[in-house]
C-alpha cells in the first residue's frame, strides 16, 4: 500500500522518546552511541529521563528530536523489513526541525552531516533566542485570513505567521508580549484555543533573521544528493526531487512560515492513501487527523505501530 512519511519537529519532544526503540533494536543503541559521541551531549539521558523543562532548551532539543526521529526511521525499516512490506514511501515530509530527518530519509543528506547541521542550528537559534527572546502558540479555530489581519494588527513588537498546519490550525511566532496580545484577540475572534507551544523561541519569524544568516554559512559548500523520493519543501509546499531547490528551502527555512498543509495536500496528490507520522510521539498524527479522515494517519510511536501498514 502506497505511503509517505511524516517526521515531526522542536515541541514534539517527551521524557522517555524513542526509549522503546533503543532498548529492542541494536542499531538504535548505535545510532545513540555514535549520535552523543558527535555532539558531546548526554542523548540518552535527555531523551529518556530529563524534564520537559530541560527538553525545552533548544540548542539541546534539536539533536535530541533528530536523533529520536532517525530512530523512529530506523526501527520502522527493521519492523517492514522484517514482516516482507515494502519500505520505500512514495515520498517524505519534515515539519520543521523534521525537514531535517526527511531528509536523511530520502537519501539527501546521510545521519551524521545531518546531525551535525541540526546540533549548529540548535545553538545558534538558541544563542538568537537569549539576545530576543520569543514563542509561539497554536491558534485553533480561526482560518489564516483572519490570523494574518491579528499579526499585522498588532501593536508593538513581531508577531508572524509560523506555520499553516490545517485550515484552521495557524501557528503564530514572535515577541512575547506582541503573542500574549494576539493570543487575546484570536479568543475574542472566536477561536476555539490557544495554546502555547513547548519551544523557547520565536521560529520561523523575523527573530530568526541573523540566526538564519549565520547558519546559511554551514550550507555553503554542503553536498545534497539526488532525494530517492519526492521531499516537501516547507517554505513553498510543494514536492521536489531537485537538490537546488532544496537548498534554496534550507537558505530560508529559519525565517518563513511552515506551510503544512499545503505539505500534506502536495503528499497526497500523488495517490497517497497513509500518511505515517513516523514519531517520536503523535504530535504530527494528532494535528492532521483533525482535518483528515479516519484511517488516513497513522502513529508509529504507539504499542500497535506500523502494523497497520500491513493490512
Amino acid at each position: 500500500m502506497s505511503h509517505a512519511l511524516l517526521f515531526p519537529g522542536q515541541g514534539a519532544q517527551f521524557p522517555g522518546m524513542a526509549q522503546r526503540w533503543y532498548e529492542k533494536y541494536g542499531e538504535v543503541r548505535d545510532l545513540f552511541q555514535r549520535s552523543e559521541e558527535r555532539t558531546g551531549l548526554p542523548l540518552r539521558t535527555l531523551c529518556f529521563g530529563t524534564s520537559r523543562e530541560d527538553q525545552a532548551r533548544t540548542d539541546w532539543t534539536q539533536p535530541c528530536v533528530l536523533t529520536a526521529s532517525l530512530a523512529g526511521h530506523l526501527a520502522l525499516g527493521r519492523f517492514l523489513r522484517e514482516h516482507g512490506a515494502p519500505t520505500a514511501p512514495a515520498a517524505v515530509a519534515g515539519h520543521s526541525l523534521g525537514h531535517f530527518t526527511a531528509l536523511v530519509a530520502a537519501g539527501v543528506l546521510d545521519g551524521d552531516t545531518a546531525l551535525d547541521l541540526v546540533h549548529r542550528r540548535g545553538r545558534i537559534m538558541f544563542a538568537a533566542s537569549r539576545e530576543r527572546p520569543g514563542a509561539m502558540a497554536a491558534l485553533l479555530g480561526l482560518k489564516l485570513p483572519r490570523v494574518r489581519a491579528l499579526v499585522d494588527g498588532v501593536p508593538d513588537g513581531v508577531a508572524t505567521v509560523a506555520a499553516v498546519n490545517g485550515p484552521d490550525q495557524i501557528i503564530v511566532s514572535g515577541d512575547r508580549a506582541a503573542l500574549t496580545w494576539v493570543g487575546g484577540e484570536a479568543l475574542r475572534a472566536g477561536a476555539e484555543r490557544v495554546v502555547p507551544l513547548a519551544i523557547g523561541i520565536a521560529a520561523h519569524s523575523p527573530l530568526m533573521a541573523a540566526a538564519q544568516e549565520e547558519f546559511a554559512e554551514e550550507l555553503r559548500g554542503l553536498r545534497l544528493a539526488v532525494p530517492r523520493v519526492p521531499v516537501a519543501l516547507n517554505t513553498t509546499g510543494t514536492l521536489t526531487t531537485d537538490p537546488a531547490r532544496i537548498r534554496e528551502d534550507l537558505l530560508v527555512h529559519m525565517v518563513r512560515p511552515v506551510l503544512w498543509w499545503d505539505s500534506v495536500a502536495a503528499v497526497r496528490g500523488l495517490g497517497v492513501r497513509r500518511l505515517l507520522d513516523v514519531g517520536p510521539g503523535r504530535t504530527l498524527s494528532k494535528v492532521l487527523r483533525r482535518d483528515l479522515a479516519d484511517g488516513t494517519v497513522l502513529a508509529h510511536d504507539t504499542p500497535r505501530g506500523p502494523e497497520a501498514l500491513l493490512t
